[in-house]
């Protein structure tokens, strides 16, 4: 078999794998890893995220919650990002929609580097919000109105 049969059919292998189910799963979008635990995931119109859990993808995101990213990732290279678009999410606790509902809003993580992310967004993101909560370890940065809330409970039980 030649080298590009070979390749051809490892990508159509890794193409038709399902994952079972509750499985961690790690992806790849132009060198930046993303990963996350998955409750049900496949392959669908080309994308590699994760259906029916919180979303990764970036190309839901609004230019201005794009361009936040980009800021991000130009200051500290590669982050994890945990959740982008949710259609529907709502405020815990509330009936007030996320920002992460319509695309405003990213939670992401930098492992070992949090306070320095913190502190750089603080000084730098004016232009939406940033929160951290005390029961997780990623950080919450939207656009829109400025606020920073620190160490908040997340309002899950």
């Amino acid at each position: 078999m030649r080298k590009g049969s070979i390749a051809v059919l490892s990508l159509l292998l890794a193409a038709a794998f399902v994952p079972t189910a509750v499985e961690a799963r790690s992806y790849s979008d132009n060198g930046y890893r993303y990963s996350r635990h998955a409750k049900t995931s496949h392959r669908h119109s080309g994308h590699r995220y994760s259906r029916n859990t919180s979303g990764i993808s970036t190309t839901c995101l609004t230019s201005a919650a794009r361009n936040l990213l980009g800021r991000i990732r130009s200051h500290f290279g590669n982050v994890e990002l945990v959740s982008t678009c949710r259609p529907g999410a709502r405020i815990a606790g509330t009936r007030t929609p996320s920002k992460h509902a319509s695309g405003q809003a990213i939670d992401f993580r930098v492992r070992g580097r949090k306070g320095e992310v913190v502190r750089w967004l603080i000084a730098n993101h004016h232009s939406g919000g940033v929160m951290t909560y005390n029961d997780m370890d990623h950080i919450h940065v939207d656009v829109g109105p400025h606020f920073v809330a620190l160490n908040r409970p997340s309002g899950r039980t």
